[in-house]
């Protein structure tokens, strides 16, 4: 155990006191940290673009399923005004007559 406190002095030493190789130990860390992160960020940026084109791709495909064409409009607005022209015909009341001599009594 010694010389491995050994090896650390002579370590920290070399790099101009404990405090100097302490950060240099930290900052190793973390660019080996960042270098090992390098592939899991490009296939998450790879899932998260073929993401978007995907749900962008499947909006597209609703919308224009959702547009209705103008002769649609017109033949359903034409099917709409012959059935209440039936239905008013069907369901004509009589008209009633009130002579104005019934009402005096």
């Amino acid at each position: 155990m010694a010389w491995d406190y050994a090896e650390l002095s002579k370590a920290a030493k070399e790099a101009g006191g404990p405090e100097k190789y302490m950060n240099l130990l930290v900052e190793s860390g973390k660019n080996t940290g960042h270098k090992e992160m390098l592939p899991l960020i490009g296939i998450a940026v790879g899932i998260g673009a073929l993401g978007y084109a995907g749900i962008s791709r499947l909006v597209k495909f609703f919308k224009k399923k959702e547009q209705i064409s103008p002769e649609a409009v017109e033949a359903a607005k034409k099917e709409l005004i012959q059935g209440i022209k039936e239905y008013d015909a069907a369901h004509q009341e009589p008209e009633t007559v009130v002579d104005i001599g019934d009402l005096d009594g």
